[in-house]
């Protein structure tokens, strides 16, 4: 107990004093004492003698008795000591045979009065110390305090510690904190010679942490995770001092109470331990009581006896309420969840002895047991309200409310998992024997009897039997995102023998085991069923499986041959295999095991199996055939084929062909499962785009459009499966689109990176070069990931258009039939973040329109019964420009002006990506725009031909303004003239001509 170990430290503290000088340095020092004065030297001053305080006080003596005078002679000095390493001095106390049996640390400060032993200078227990010890950041045994002190008096070998004191933290202006653990008390030892060492300590607040250290010295096993908690006691300790490292031999009692005990992130309890006691190995323990302030309806009250001699006697009497067994054993145990799991209710009583040789010498247990759900090893017992009895040879099990009549019927208490159980047993020095095993569990019947041998002459054996068992198991594995639950309903039989000397020889085991399970079930999800046999001879070992798996059939053939000098581990190299299948596998509940969410792969896979070595570095040769592989139903993989090599090092592809994406797939490589070549090569031929990035993102075909080829290299970086992935090569599309914007057919160098860490990929297109349209198209485009947890991609790109036919580009990728020829050249840049499909991108683009024909203009040709006796058969606009944005999926056309020497052109509106409508306005103006320009040059008013035409000139020639509404869908727009638009543009033009005609008629004259 930690007690002990501070009273100790201090011993060794008080001590170091002593050995701050030499026998040989005292001794030449007081040489002169011993000399007869010269008569010109004056007499030295003798010091007084120091008495020895006796170990124990001296009887009184009658009045004329004379004292008991010292042997020893005495100098008297006061040491004043700051800030001495605790831990070198105690190694200098072994010099003089004072070793501690503790390690101690620290820096200690010491006001003594000291009595050194002229005459006996190497005698240590001659030695005398009285006065005060302070010790900061003392360390014993793990332990450590901020501040120690305590008052010592050392004489006659003996030590003694009183008013001690000892804090675990300090503020900063060196008072104790409220929450500090601190210790109080006194103790003695007997040094020299070693003898008896006694303390009476009390304890307020101590940290259990490091505490638990010393317990696990009792023999209890450490646990990951650092516990927590605080202890109170008031405790009397005796021992021995050479003992002190060994609690066991201490005799301890007293009052025990620790609050707030946790692991990690379990429930707090508080214990409680009253007038309990350890002497000659046995402990009382009258009251024992466990709460929980998070729980307050928890509690558990206990009374216990244990006495270990040659044989172990134990007796106890126990109450419980909701005790959560996951959380209380998780104190002691690491991962207790994966062991037991559930609340509990208990009362009985529990009297017995084991003997030297773990026999059951005497045996009395009476429990009653209640719960409404618990779990032993992942596997569901359900409800309990079971009464178990418990003697020296026989264990009876059975609910109390169903009589026994109706143990075998499961229409009565159905949630009952645990009917009934009994069975006699038998322990003696030579065997551990069960017979007549008979329970109703699990929905079944198990029957049967084996024993374990103690002795090598004797056999081990197994003979049980079972029917319809269908237990329910949580798997404990951490790394599935649910926790899902297997269940199986088996029937099966094991007979297995074997010589208690020979059981590490498989040639000296007879037996056969044959299960069938009839449904394996994953929650709600039937995976499949199963018959599995095998059978141990001397000469070999057969182990046969066949059954359904996930939709699909597996087949496992196999044998071993057996000779005396076979051991189990090489078994798997000897194994042979004849079949090793598994058929028409179903990827999607395949999936179903390993996701919350609905798999969105579906397909078949088809599996041969070769192991090689099963042993030492094991490696299998794989035969793996995908069929019919579909993301979110669309189809991605008709077949593909797969040549693996697994070793324990590494996967080598020798060949990865078949159907993907519509195109031809190949590929072959090497990755290793740690450190090593981590390099595949890939080639892609005529896949199509949108189906070859859906297995990456649900909006995959919205990235990337038209026929797809491409070589890549695919390396991995790091010392895991996969760390980091950079693929490079580059790729070629034909009739190209991403996110629904034309490329045409193009090539460009690629660069794609993924970290698995972070969860983030980019995808680099640097140098993109395409035709388009008679045209050309260059520029470069970069992909990335939204990040973690986030959803869509973020796109940066920036294009140059080079006389792109107009007429070609809107035909091809639009399909509208109302807009003629020409040639476009421009820029364009498109980006976004979090984007999922059109709607998320964000763009500009200013385009120049050269060398349009007449019919480019929507709604033109409609129109021409409107125009007037003007032609316009043959006419070109040689001038125009588009500028505009996209936005939330639609291209909006903020102006679009074009113009001839016969017709202007206006135009606002827009077209979707997604819905491929137009909704545009447009202003046709016809006219001899060219005489109006030679006419205004010549009365010197250029500035008027933007809003003013001219009248006379306007009479002579034969001029319309239309205002038209084009909508619809791109391939077929409905165009609208707008009436009354239009009437009342030719009025305002009329009036423009009107009044035009009196100012240059005036210029007229004016010349």
């Amino acid at each position: 107990m930690p007690p002990l170990l501070f009273a100790a430290l201090l011993v060794g503290a008080l001590l170091i004093g002593a050995t701050t000088a030499s026998p040989l340095q005292a001794q030449q020092t007081l040489q002169p004492q011993q000399t007869a004065p010269g008569p010109a030297q004056p007499a030295p001053i003798q010091p007084a003698p120091v008495q020895p305080a006796p170990a124990k006080p001296a009887a009184v003596q009658p009045a004329a008795a004379q004292p008991v005078e010292s042997p020893y002679r005495y100098w008297t000095t006061n040491w004043s000591l700051k800030d001495i390493a605790v831990g070198d001095l105690a190694n200098k106390l072994r010099t003089i045979g004072l070793g501690l049996p503790i390690k101690v640390d620290g820096l200690a400060t010491v006001e003594f009065e000291v009595g050194v032993p002229l005459n006996a200078l190497r005698t240590g227990k001659a030695y005398r110390l009285e006065g005060s010890l302070s010790i900061r950041d003392l360390v014993a045994d793990q332990i450590r305090f901020e501040v120690f002190r305590a008052e010592v008096t050392y004489a006659d070998g003996r030590l003694d510690l009183d008013t001690l004191r000892a804090v675990e933290q300090l503020d900063a202006s060196g008072n104790a904190l409220p929450t500090a653990g601190s210790i109080a008390g006194s103790a003695s030892a007997e040094l020299l010679p070693r003898g008896s060492f006694s303390a009476d300590v009390k304890t307020t607040n101590l940290r259990i942490g490091p505490i638990a250290t010393l317990i696990s010295r009792l023999g209890f096993a450490e646990t990951d995770g650092v516990p927590q908690g605080s202890v109170t006691a008031n405790v009397s300790v005796r021992g021995q001092v050479d003992q002190l490292n060994q609690p066991e031999t201490l005799s301890v009692s007293g009052d025990l109470s620790a609050e707030n005990l946790r692991r990690d992130s379990s429930i707090r309890f508080s214990l409680s331990a009253k007038q309990f006691s350890w002497q000659n190995g046995q402990l009382d323990l009258p009251s024992l009581r466990i709460e929980s302030s998070d729980r307050p309806e928890l509690f558990l009250d206990a009374d216990a006896k244990l006495r270990f001699e040659r044989s172990t006697y134990f007796e106890s009497n126990l109450t419980a309420n909701d005790l959560p067994m996951e959380d209380l054993f998780g104190l002691f145990i690491s991962d207790a969840e994966s062991i037991v799991q559930g609340k509990l209710d208990a009362r009985g009583r529990l009297v017995g002895t084991i003997g030297p040789a773990t026999t059951i010498d005497e045996l009395d247990v009476e429990l009653a047991l209640a719960s409404p759900s618990v779990s032993l090893g992942g596997v569901q017992l359900g409800i309990l309200e079971h009464d178990i009895r418990l003697t020296r040879n026989h264990i009876n099990l059975a609910p109390r409310t169903l009589p026994d009549s109706a143990t075998d019927d499961p229409s009565l208490r159905p949630d009952l998992i645990i009917r009934s159980l009994d069975a006699d047993f038998e322990t003696t020095p030579e065997f551990a024997r069960f017979s007549r095993l008979n329970g109703s569990l699990f929905g079944g019947t198990i029957s049967g009897e084996g024993q374990i041998a103690r002795n090598d002459q004797l056999d081990h054996s197994l003979d049980l039997r079972w029917e319809n068992i269908n237990p329910e198991i949580a798997i404990p594995i951490k790394a599935l995102p649910r926790r899902p639950k297997l269940s199986l309903e088996t029937s099966g039989q094991v007979q297995w023998s074997v010589p208690a000397a020979k059981v590490l020889q498989p040639s000296e085991h007879q037996g056969s085991m044959a299960i069938n399970i009839a449904a394996l079930k994953l929650g709600e999800e039937t995976l499949g069923s199963a018959d599995v046999r095998l059978s141990v001879q001397r000469d070999t070992l057969d182990l046969n499986v066949e059954g359904t798996l996930l939709g699909g059939t597996i087949n496992v053939r196999s044998d071993a041959p057996l000779d005396a000098t076979t051991r189990w581990n090489q078994i798997p190299s000897k194994l042979r295999f004849t079949d090793f299948k598994v058929e028409k596998l179903s990827l999607r509940n395949l999936l179903l095991l390993t996701t919350l969410q609905r798999p969105r792969f579906d397909g078949r896979v088809d599996a041969t199996v070769t192991p090689t070595s099963l042993v030492g570095d094991p490696a299998a040769n794989l035969l793996i055939h995908l069929d019919g592989v579909t993301a979110d139903g669309v189809l991605i993989a008709r077949s593909l084929r797969l040549n693996l090599t697994v070793t324990n090092d590494s996967i080598v592809i020798r060949s990865a062909r078949g159907t993907y994406g519509g195109g031809q797939l190949d590929a072959k490589g090497e990755w290793a499962i740690g450190p090593g070549v981590k390099l595949i090569t890939a080639r892609l031929t005529r896949a199509r785009g949108n189906r070859i990035l859906l297995p990456i993102h649900p909006q995959g075909d919205q990235w990337v459009g038209g026929i797809v080829s491409g070589r890549a290299t695919v390396t991995g970086n790091g010392d895991n499966f996969i760390d980091s992935v950079r693929l490079s090569g580059s790729v070629q599309v034909e009739k190209g689109l991403t996110f629904g914007i034309p490329v045409g057919d193009a090539h460009s160098p690629m660069v794609v990176t993924y970290d698995t860490g972070l969860g983030n990929w980019q995808a680099k297109f640097p140098l993109v070069q395409s035709t388009l349209a008679r045209g050309r198209l260059t520029g470069g485009l970069s992909l990335r990931s939204a990040g973690a947890g986030q959803k869509g991609t973020h796109l940066d790109s920036d294009w140059r258009i080079n006389h792109v036919d107009f007429e070609s580009l809107l035909r091809t990728y639009v399909g509208t039939r109302t807009i003629g020829r020409g040639d476009v050249t421009g820029t364009l840049h498109l980006d976004g973040n979090y984007i999922r499909d059109a709607r998320d991108l964000n763009g500009q683009f200013r385009l120049q329109l050269g060398g349009t024909d007449a019919t480019a203009v929507p709604g033109l040709a409609s129109a021409g019964s409107l125009l007037g006796a003007t032609s316009l058969i043959g006419t070109r606009f040689e001038q125009g420009e588009a500028v505009g944005r996209i936005r939330k999926g639609i291209i909006l056309l903020e102006s679009v002006l074009m113009t001839s020497d016969r017709v202007h052109v206006a135009a606002q509106g827009s077209a979707g990506l997604l819905d491929r409508r137009l909704h545009v306005n447009t202003i046709i103006s016809t006219g001899n725009f060219q005489a109006q320009n030679l006419l205004l040059s010549r009365i010197n008013t250029p500035t008027f031909t933007d809003f003013l035409p001219l009248r006379s000139v306007n009479r002579l020639l034969s001029d319309r303004t239309f205002v038209l509404e084009i909508s619809g869908p791109t391939r077929d727009p409905i165009i609208r003239l707008m009436s009354g638009e239009t009437l009342r543009a030719n009025v305002q033009r009329f009036a423009r001509q009107q009044a035009f005609s009196i100012i240059a008629a005036d210029a007229l004259l004016t010349d």
